[in-house]
């Protein structure tokens, strides 16, 4: 009988699987305007980077042009897949890619950002 309620556990959990990601986490890239930080900081009052923040509540933010789309996302083994209103996109979490999200620049983990995730 243990056995089987072990098993039991087992498999039920093996069949779970997070929704979202376990702690607020954002992206960021340098727009496609400049080539580097240092020339956009000299350009002026331009925004430099796009953001993606991806919030363990299942919440998602993209910033492209200091205009933030908000809406949800769900994790999908290594893709983050958000829908805004505006666009959908899925963000790899491995290469940190969007196919809906061309630009030049590589994303990268944003440690020092403060995350938009009130609920």
């Amino acid at each position: 009988m243990r056995a089987f309620l072990l098993g039991l556990v087992v498999t039920l959990a093996a069949g779970c699987t997070e929704s979202s990601l376990g702690s607020d986490t954002a992206y960021r890239r340098l727009v496609d305007a400049y080539d580097t930080e240092w020339a956009c900081l000299a350009g002026g009052l331009d925004a430099c980077y796009q953001v993606i923040t991806l919030c363990a509540n299942g919440t998602a933010t993209l910033d492209l042009e200091s205009r933030p789309l908000r809406g949800t996302y769900l994790l999908d083994g290594a893709l983050a897949r958000a829908e805004m209103v505006e666009m959908r996109f899925d963000f790899d979490l491995e290469t940190l890619s969007a196919p809906q999200l061309p630009g030049r620049h590589p994303w990268t983990l944003a440690a020092s950002l403060t995350h938009d995730c009130a609920p």
